[in-house]
Order: structure tokens, then sequence, then C-alpha cells
């Protein structure tokens, strides 16, 4: 039924039925798992028409909008965080990561606090609180180190390959580091315990869905960072 409008006509008048809106209840859980990889707001509302019926439904980015502030899920911009208002959060967080870097820690913060900061707030506040860390994080040290897997499949590693894109080939690859295999996530059909990657921003999206798939999985991991940056 959504094929008789444009997208960008549905997005903006919700759809076939203005004002008969998709049920809150059906909606909200698609509206936080979506919000969680963070998608768009007009992408999360083209992905929440898989999870209502549009023939009877509709549901534009304006009322969209108004339902995930009142669920308190918030852009980066209207939560507005400074250096002071994270505080807090980073101190408990360090006690745990203490060698997190900024965008490790932007992420954990949007995952284990539901905090929406930018990457230059942290900045700044590592530049004004952890002068030692980010003097050692520019030093680009390398420290040889142990790490443990349970088994198969208990841990991958990722990382992007850069050095031929000057013949458009990029190579972005996931290595099962118990057996040392190079393999493909999705065409596994299963997923491991944790991801592990250095914190380029070509990792981030693994992150995310990894991290969305498990706390989808299992409920009580919400709140928790299934992937471990290196």
């Amino acid at each position: 039924m959504l094929g008789l409008l444009s997208i960008d006509e549905c997005l903006q008048t919700d759809g076939l039925y203005p004002g008969v809106f998709a049920p809150l209840e059906v909606i909200s859980p698609h509206i936080f798992q979506l919000w969680k990889t963070r998608q768009t707001d007009k992408q999360i509302v083209q992905n929440l028409w898989n999870h209502y019926d549009t023939s009877h439904y509709g549901l534009g980015l304006m009322k969209f909008v108004q339902i995930q502030v009142g669920m308190g899920l918030l852009h980066t911009w209207q939560q507005s965080h400074t250096v002071e208002s994270i505080g807090d959060a980073m101190i408990d967080l360090q006690e745990i990561y203490p060698n997190a870097g900024a965008q490790e820690m932007v992420s954990l913060l949007f995952h284990e606090r539901a905090m929406s900061v930018s990457r230059n707030i942290v900045m700044a506040y590592f530049t004004k609180y952890e002068v030692d860390l980010v003097r050692q994080c520019k030093a680009c040290r390398l420290w040889r180190k142990w790490f443990w897997a349970a088994g198969v499949n208990d841990l991958f590693a990722v990382n992007q390959h850069n050095k031929w894109l000057r013949f458009g080939l990029a190579l972005h690859t996931g290595i099962e580091l118990f057996s040392g295999c190079i393999m493909w996530m999705q065409e596994l059909g299963h997923m491991p315990m944790v991801t592990q990657s250095d914190p380029g921003s070509e990792n981030f999206s693994i992150t995310n869905a990894h991290t969305m798939l498990h706390q989808w999985h299992d409920p009580t991991l919400q709140g928790t960072l299934q992937h471990c940056w290196m």
C-alpha cells in the first residue's frame, strides 16, 4: 500500500492513513532497537514499516519524533552534554575500562549509560582530566598482551585494510582468533560472544550491530557492550 505514495510523501504525511498511527506497544520495542544502532530518524521510520500493518496505520517523521522524545531517546544535540555533565559517568566507566580511548568511550557512554555524547566533548574531557592518557595514546605505543578465548567462535578480531584503495579495493576482514581462520560473520549462521577491533571508524557499525543483536536475543545484556576495543 505504501507504494501508492512516494517514500518522502509517506514520511511527511503519515502514509495512507494520516492521524491513524501505528500502535505504540507494537513499534516501541523496535524503535528502541533501531535507535541503538544509531540510525537516522528517516531510516528508523522506514524500517518500522516492516513491523506494523501499513494498510491500516501510518507513521511520519513528525509523529515519530514526538514518540521518540516521549521515550527519552534523544539525539546528541538534544542531550547537550558538556565536559561537566559526563564527569560522573566517565569516572565510573574509566574504572572498568581504564585504557578506553575517545571513540571507545563514546560507544560505552551510549550503550552502557544511554548517553549520546559527541567525540569532541569526550576529547575535551580527556584533555582536561586525563593528560597522561592522551599523551600515551598519541605516542601510539604497542604492547604485547596475552588474551584468552574459550574456544572456536568465542572471539573474532576485525579490521579494515585500506592500502589497496587506490585500486578501488578495501578489505574488511574478520578472523576467528582461536583457529586463525579468516571468515565473514554473515556466512556462519551464528554469532561470536565478543568481537574485537581497533577503534577505527570502519568498525563502529560492527560494534553497534553485534551489540544490538546480542541484546535482542538476550535482554539481560542491555547496558553492556559486546565488543572489545584494542
